[in-house]
């Protein structure tokens, strides 16, 4: 059996939640579970969207999607929030991605790279 949700049923939800609720529930969602909410309507991506929410991002799933520019995005729309990123064998990134990503991530505390063979000490 489907479950269908109207329009009315998506706005009742957000209503009978306050925002700060609904931020702790999406907290708890791996990138693309957030990804997929941020489709659902302009509220729930304004929600998934959220900073907050992009604290700590592990892309090893992804390691053969993920290329430099993926990174610098991260970087520039989650840079104040962000304090773990591991990029566990994510070939695809060089130094470039990281210069930006040192610029925009000032409260990073973890950072993996190992396998990234595109980055140097540089």
């Amino acid at each position: 059996m489907t479950l269908m949700f109207s329009n009315s049923d998506e706005a009742v939800i957000n209503k009978k939640l306050p925002k700060e609720l609904l931020l702790r529930i999406f907290s708890f969602l791996d990138v693309v579970t957030l990804c997929r909410c941020a489709q659902v309507s302009r509220a729930w991506n304004v929600l998934a969207l959220d900073g907050s929410n992009w604290q700590r991002i592990d892309l090893f799933d992804f390691q053969r999607d993920i290329e430099g520019r993926v990174v610098e995005n991260i970087s520039k729309r989650c840079g104040g929030f962000l304090r773990k990123l591991s990029l566990r064998g994510c070939l695809g990134v060089g130094d470039n991605a990281l210069r930006t990503f040192a610029q925009n991530c000032r409260n990073i505390e973890v950072l993996n790279l190992n396998g990234c063979t595109k980055t140097t000490d540089a």
